[in-house]
């Protein structure tokens, strides 16, 4: 079965983050006491705060989750691994918040370098999760970095192809634009599901089937229906 992503050494659930921390030196502070409710509190915030700045809408991270876990069951993922891709994915496009003010504010299709500030996000969002040891945020990690990666190695930041995108990725990467094409920008109007479809599946010059995996658009045929359902 493909995995989500690659084996990742040292993983930790907060609890155990905490239990493993050095004590500090005599006399500077007494170890810090375990705190992940207090970190899963943060981390809702932090979620909360990235899908204010998506300019897919509030509720766009969540559909992207729900839509990347729902092509996963087509890939045998079991129902722990796909309910975790759904967390991770919601924080896809996080690095969006530590962009230039007004990159995200067009309304036009952003010139070539103003685009390649925008391609930032996917790193600067890789280096904000980059120390986190709970699973699903590292698995957070992996995606904000690699969702734009394409199937025919034409994406970024890496020009990854195929097989080298982690699955995780590549099941985000058509629930992004799936759900994008759905959505209103300030320079377009959102589509709906079957024109959104046929330009996955079909290609219209600027999204084509060949920058996506092959086994993950059959994954799309097959739970289309579903996803047209989506509370939008």
């Amino acid at each position: 079965m493909d995995r989500l992503i690659a084996p990742l050494p040292g993983r930790a659930t907060a609890c155990e983050a905490c239990s493993n921390q050095p004590a500090a030196a005599p006399g500077l502070a007494a170890r810090l006491p375990c705190v992940c409710a207090a970190h899963e509190e943060a981390l809702e915030g932090l979620m909360a705060r990235a899908a204010a700045f998506d300019h897919e809408g509030p509720d766009h991270p969540k559909r992207v989750g729900r839509i990347a876990a729902l092509l996963a069951e087509e890939f045998g993922i079991g129902e722990q691994d796909r309910a975790l891709l759904e967390r991770a994915a919601t924080l896809h496009d996080i690095g969006k918040m530590a962009l230039p003010e007004g990159v995200l504010a067009h309304r036009h299709v952003l010139n070539p370098e103003a685009r390649r500030v925008m391609e930032r996000h996917t790193v600067l969002g890789a280096s904000i999760l980059a120390h986190a040891r709970a699973p699903w945020l590292r698995l957070a990690a992996v995606i904000a970095l690699m969702h734009h990666e394409r199937w025919d190695g034409s994406g970024y930041p890496s020009g990854l192809r195929g097989t080298e995108i982690p699955l995780a990725a590549r099941l985000v990467a058509v629930a992004d634009v799936y759900d994008a094409l759905r959505s209103d920008r300030p320079y377009k109007d959102a589509q709906d599901h079957g024109q959104a479809l046929a330009r996955i599946l079909v290609g219209d010059g600027r999204v084509g089937p060949a920058q996506f995996d092959p086994k993950v658009l059959e994954a799309l045929r097959r739970r289309e229906a579903e996803i047209a359902a989506l509370p939008r």
